[in-house]
């Protein structure tokens, strides 16, 4: 896969700055897999960091090209975000916890300002330019895996003497901290492993691919996460709706990566070791729950407390990061697990309403994009689930609360709205320079 010549890199010509910026991308994605931290603060904070730094360099490399048209072609769209950039300027000055004068409120607010600014500057790129996307779910469920193989060397040949507890593994997973969220992690490479597969044309790139496949399919069982596992399936489930013509590889291919996830399963069954990890016991918890609110975790009762919590401050929010200062929490958590009541506590009825109407818009835009029959890339449709996995997922977890979960979901949305393809001579399309 790596091919290095002169100044060549994957192919790319490394004295154009756009290949250069290309290249930063890929290294931004491995850095993000296997530098973040074992909390959510940290991790969200290292993200912004590598945000910060691939927008530097795209402005710097690129001097705004594309951009200016980007903003013209969708004056509509800027100027819903930037009423919503105020909106949530104003929920973080007006918050009753003074959390505009607090690290931890102004660090979120510059996470999520960070999180748009990425998919701005990446998506005007993706519209001027057209590099190998491949390479990017490549590095995806290559670095995934590389986290799953490091997670086990260290149940194997860790010295810690806790380190085979529940506790460890809930809370302190490799490179990611708490189990339930390195499931987003493994969402989005394990649908990157399947397109990948599926549109592979060399039989030497098969085999690593489908390694990679069953390794990240393999712990996305594991961990556990049912909100993980349904929505994957739920995702794939509307590509099929969405289009039901659609035919990117042939029935032994379709085959082999089934019997592939098959396997993974079974993998993830006979090594669960506690009962929160395994298809069985996420079943059996499912199953033996007394009330829906049990079934879900008690986020019911979370969701009912977090919108009373609002009080009189519905119109514009309690501010960033303000349900970790509502008293008397009914659980101690650092969020309401479900995206609609995220952005109400921090943003208010204005800032959820304005950043939903650009959200759908852009979904909206996409699904025009994806029926379209000049996108039947597998890379593009690739990116198209990965977003609907993470939006679903959303609903009943923090997929715009952790800044990983955010990161990919920013990249995959700029993938989706500016990848160029056309078709090639065996019905699979593929971006083209």
């Amino acid at each position: 896969m790596l091919e290095v010549s002169g100044t060549r890199v994957f192919g790319l010509d490394i004295c154009k700055p756009e290949s250069v910026l290309y290249l930063l991308l890929l290294a931004t994605l491995l850095s993000v897999a296997v530098t973040t931290g074992t909390w959510d603060l940290g991790n969200s904070r290292i993200v912004m960091y590598h945000e910060i730094f691939f927008s530097l360099c795209a402005v710097c490399l690129l001097w705004g090209r594309g951009l200016l048209d980007l903003l013209r072609e969708n004056r509509l769209i800027v100027g819903v975000l930037v009423l919503w950039v105020i909106s949530i300027s104003y929920s973080l000055i007006s918050s009753p916890y003074n959390l505009a004068y607090l690290s931890i409120g102004r660090a979120r607010y510059y996470e999520t300002i960070s999180h748009i600014v990425f998919f701005v500057l990446l998506l005007s790129f993706l519209r001027l330019y057209s590099p190998p996307l491949r390479l990017v779910f490549a590095v995806i469920l290559f670095s995934n895996a590389f986290v799953v193989m490091q997670a086990m060397l260290v149940w194997h040949f860790s010295p810690d003497p806790t380190i085979h507890t529940s506790s460890a593994w809930f809370s302190r997973f490799p490179f990611v901290g708490h189990a339930r969220h390195a499931g987003y992690n493994m969402l989005v490479a394990v649908i990157s492993g399947v397109f990948l597969l599926l549109g592979s044309r060399r039989a030497r790139e098969n085999v690593p691919y489908a390694i990679g496949l069953l390794l990240v399919t393999a712990c996305l069982f594991w961990l556990g996460g049912r909100g993980s596992m349904i929505s994957t399936l739920l995702a794939f489930g509307l590509l099929v709706f969405a289009r039901p013509e659609l035919k990117v590889a042939g029935l032994v291919k379709c085959s082999c990566i089934l019997l592939l996830i098959f396997v993974a399963a079974l993998i993830a069954h006979y090594l669960a070791q506690f009962s929160w990890n395994g298809i069985s016991n996420s079943i059996e918890r499912s199953v033996a729950a007394e009330s829906v609110n049990r079934l879900s975790s008690g986020r019911l009762a979370i969701w009912k407390y977090s919108i009373e919590a609002l009080k009189d401050d519905y119109l514009f929010g309690l501010g960033p990061q303000a349900y970790l200062f509502i008293p008397g929490k009914w659980r101690s958590t650092a969020m309401p697990h479900n995206v609609i009541v995220q952005f109400l506590i921090e943003w208010g009825v204005v800032g959820a309403s304005l950043f939903s109407a650009a959200y759908l818009y852009a979904l909206y835009r996409g699904i025009v994009k994806l029926r379209a029959a000049a996108y039947k890339g597998v890379e593009v449709l690739c990116a198209a689930v990965v977003v609907a996995a993470l939006s679903i997922h959303g609903l009943t977890d923090g997929t715009f609360y952790h800044g990983k979960a955010s990161f990919y979901l920013a990249l995959c949305m700029a993938i989706w709205m500016g990848a160029r393809t056309q078709i090639n001579e065996v019905g699979v399309t593929e971006n083209v320079s």
